[in-house]
Parts: structure tokens; C-alpha cells; sequence
């Protein structure tokens, strides 16, 4: 069974090592691909670029042991473009991910993907926004 998610994963941390094993806790024959977001829709939609590189990113991720693979998404407008290259089993969402389950199943259906979307919770009270803040606190790092 393929389950994919999708992230920045920049600065990674405690509660993303515990998001990707739950992501591959969810089947006993899951394979976990994740779906990195590329530099260039990080600056379109935040603003501004992640601290790490996308391909530094992608090669952090895939390092860790519950990902079998990690991939860096698509540059275009249309973000469901890699979900049909890739046609997971179930999409996995994270706590702060402001997309509807039932809207991206229904989206995905449309577009002749049968996909279950499983939204998960938050683990631990670590965000990469409190990193960075913390860090700009601390003057170790200025935005």
C-alpha cells in the first residue's frame, strides 16, 4: 500500500519524525512516499524561501527510517499534478494543513484516483515556527 504526504520539512524535528511514523503505521505494508515542497511555492505562498535547500531537504527526509522515499513536488500550479504521478493508496494530512479531506477525495476522484485522505494530529508542542522564532529571539538567526 502507497501512502504519500507532503510538507515543507524544513528544520526538522521531533513532531515530524512522529508524523512520518504514524503516516507508516497506518498499513503494515505501507510504503511512506513524501512530497516536498520546492523552494520556488514556499516563496510564492510564504513569502519566503525555507532555511534549507529543497534538495538538502529531500535528502534529510528520505534519510529518516519510516520514509521509503521522498521526492520534491511539482514547480506548476497544479499541486494534485504529483499525486497523479505517484497514485498513493491513502494521502496522509498534517494538523496545520488547511486542506478539506472530503474536497481533496472528491478533487482527486475527479481526476480518476481513488484516494482515502487521512488527516492526523499534531505530536508535541515543537513547530518549525517556534524554531525559528526562538532563534530570532536569540539572535541566531534574522529574517
Amino acid at each position: 500500500m502507497k501512502i504519500a504526504t507532503f510538507g515543507v520539512f524544513d528544520l526538522i524535528h521531533e513532531g515530524h519524525v512522529k508524523f512520518l511514523e504514524k503516516c507508516k503505521g497506518l498499513s503494515k505494508d505501507a510504503r511512506l512516499v513524501v512530497v516536498l515542497a520546492r523552494d520556488s511555492n514556499v516563496l510564492r505562498e510564504k513569502g519566503r524561501k525555507p532555511l534549507i535547500p529543497e534538495d538538502q531537504r529531500r535528502y534529510i527526509v528520505e534519510s529518516l527510517k519510516p520514509v521509503d522515499e521522498a521526492i520534491l513536488g511539482n514547480e506548476s500550479s497544479d499541486k494534485l499534478k504529483i499525486v497523479e504521478e505517484i497514485k498513493p493508496d491513502i494521502i496522509v494530512l498534517g494538523y496545520n494543513q488547511g486542506l478539506n479531506e472530503k474536497n481533496l477525495e472528491e478533487e482527486l476522484k475527479k481526476r480518476g484516483l481513488k484516494v482515502r485522505v487521512v488527516r492526523l494530529k499534531k505530536y508535541g508542542n515543537i513547530s518549525t515556527s517556534n524554531i525559528k522564532k526562538k532563534m530570532e529571539r536569540l539572535k541566531i538567526l534574522e529574517f
